[in-house]
């Protein structure tokens, strides 16, 4: 795989953006999927960081996922729900689900921890709260990357961790920014 023309052009389209349209990010994850060490590449060079987290809350958004494990140094851990992991094969997760087995498979993942991220009719955001607490006592992080997940799994990792990071696409490249 190039990093020129029509696979240029996609990375700039999804991976430096926060791209939603379904049918570009089926195409980028095909060409993630194709040679993912040289994915790996392209990500590394687009992706700009202040510090390098080894533990990620991952929501909807696989580019995020893909900057984070581009530099890191060991296999990150990854905190998402249920509808990322386990119940990710359709809906809005669909595309985290698949970039995150694929790195999950390949080693660049060495653990995910699945918890709600967000309340439901029968929990409630205080409960939300406690359970992100507790997927983060379970893997001990020691740089927290908290740009995917919701306001109540930010609110309880920064009770707990001091070290945090944002990333954010800016349309030229990635950029984890150190809170």
């Amino acid at each position: 795989m190039e990093f020129n023309g029509n696979n240029k052009s996609i990375w700039f389209k999804v991976f430096t953006v926060y791209q939603k349209d379904p049918r570009l990010l089926e195409e980028w994850i095909n060409i993630i999927e194709e040679n993912l060490d040289k994915a790996l590449e392209i990500a590394r060079n687009l992706t700009f960081a202040e510090e390098r987290p080894d533990t990620i809350v991952l929501g909807f958004s696989p580019q995020i996922l893909l900057a984070i494990a581009s530099i890191s140094r060991n296999g990150i851990k990854v905190i998402t729900s249920p509808e990322v992991w386990s119940h990710g094969e359709s809906g809005p997760g669909r595309f985290s689900h698949r970039l995150l087995k694929i790195l999950y498979e390949r080693g660049y993942v060495s653990i995910v921890v699945e918890t709600a991220l967000a309340p439901t009719r029968d929990k409630r955001p205080s409960e939300v709260i406690q359970e992100v607490i507790e997927a983060i006592e379970s893997i001990r992080p020691g740089i927290v990357d908290i740009s995917g997940g919701t306001q109540l799994s930010a609110i309880a990792i920064a009770r707990k961790i001091d070290r945090l990071t944002y990333t954010y696409p800016m349309g030229d490249h990635v950029y984890v920014y150190r809170l």
